[in-house]
């Protein structure tokens, strides 16, 4: 592989890695869907057969994707120093993805192979939940090896894409190399079944190395579920609200209050959409409500929250300001497609 980088003699606040994603909202139906054998809420499918599918449509929105670059995305409109790490190919998609990061002010260290860069396409039909086809071909090419060591030490923290934490080697590269030189980490658990297989892991994780740990509702259910079976069947993680300041279900808002007692870190800061975010952090639970609004696309909305809330988290903000910054700068891009959002709004937002 060829690597394309910028300088980085200067400090990076936010070194984000993972897959370099390009995603793509269509509008469609499902007699289109089911010809192609789109069936699935979310399904892995060849490159070639997105581009076959996307002959079928003149129009569709096209925006840089994969939850580290979303990541770095906002940060670097909200005034970070961020940068972004990951694998594209020689292709128009991977102009796209450099254009989107570049004008937001990211800087890229980005490696190139002769595979189509990565692509998810976000199928949208009237009244129904979108179904989502990604084929994420080059992204999946980044390897332990590609992790530059300068790089993280230039970094105050470096954000990882939980989809890769299945590319042990890789990850755990990251967290040697943040150990090393006190570097904070931040993980985004990425969905469901990474928080199920790994969550032990994740834990280690939490012990050894200044963490903030991010997840939504379900991740944390399934997370929980890990280690206890004492929830009943029919219960989900926010059916039941307990007080007017917590909206979590006792017995896992005690769980991660023990997860993360002691110490600055680890911080668990789990998503809550509608009702907001809890963040967990020296045994005590923080809760930050926010307004709830009807979405356009949450498509990139939890990578916002995260981006927002570690920006200030860099800017010495208390937990629950953090929180609270999150939850608008997520209510932001609810209302645009992936992370396709004014740079003037979240120019405004961080002043």
């Amino acid at each position: 592989m060829r690597i394309m980088k910028e300088s980085i003699d200067t400090n990076i606040d936010v070194l984000c890695v993972g897959n370099a994603l390009v995603d793509i909202f269509v509008q469609t139906d499902d007699i289109l869907l089911n010809k192609y054998g789109i069936t699935e809420p979310v399904q892995h499918i060849e490159h070639e057969r997105i581009v076959e599918i996307l002959k079928n449509f003149t129009h569709y929105t096209i925006s840089s994707g994969g939850g580290a670059a979303n990541v770095a995305k906002i940060a670097g409109l909200l005034g970070a120093s961020a940068m972004f790490t990951g694998v594209v190919g020689d292709d128009e998609m991977s102009r796209v993805f450099e254009r989107n990061l570049a004008g937001a002010g990211v800087h890229l260290f980005l490696l190139r192979t002769d595979k189509p860069t990565g692509v998810c396409v976000f199928f949208q039909r009237p009244n129904e939940c979108d179904r989502i086809a990604a084929a994420p071909s080059a992204s999946y090419s980044l390897t332990a090896s590609d992790i530059k060591e300068d790089v993280i030490q230039a970094a105050r923290l470096v954000v990882i894409d939980g989809f890769m934490l299945d590319r042990t080697e890789l990850v755990r590269r990251l967290f040697t190399l943040a150990g090393k030189y006190g570097t904070v980490i931040g993980l985004d658990v990425g969905s469901i079944q990474m928080a199920r297989v790994h969550a032990k892991r994740i834990v280690q994780y939490c012990s050894e190395y200044p963490l903030f740990l991010f997840m939504n509702q379900d991740e944390a259910t399934a997370f929980y579920r890990v280690f206890h079976d004492d929830l009943d069947a029919e219960e989900t993680f926010f059916e039941r609200i307990k007080s007017h300041t917590s909206p979590l279900n006792q017995k896992i808002q005690v769980f991660f209050q023990k997860l993360t007692y002691g110490d600055i870190f680890p911080v668990v800061a789990v998503k809550l959409g509608a009702k907001g975010a809890m963040v967990f952090s020296g045994g005590k639970a923080h809760y930050e409500a926010t307004l709830t609004i009807i979405p356009r696309d949450p498509t990139g909305a939890g990578d916002a929250f995260c981006a927002a809330f570690l920006s200030a988290w860099l800017r010495e903000k208390s937990f629950v300001d953090c929180a609270a910054f999150g939850n608008k700068v997520a209510r932001e891009v609810l209302d645009v497609h992936g992370t396709l959002i004014d740079k003037k709004k979240l120019e405004a937002l961080a002043r």
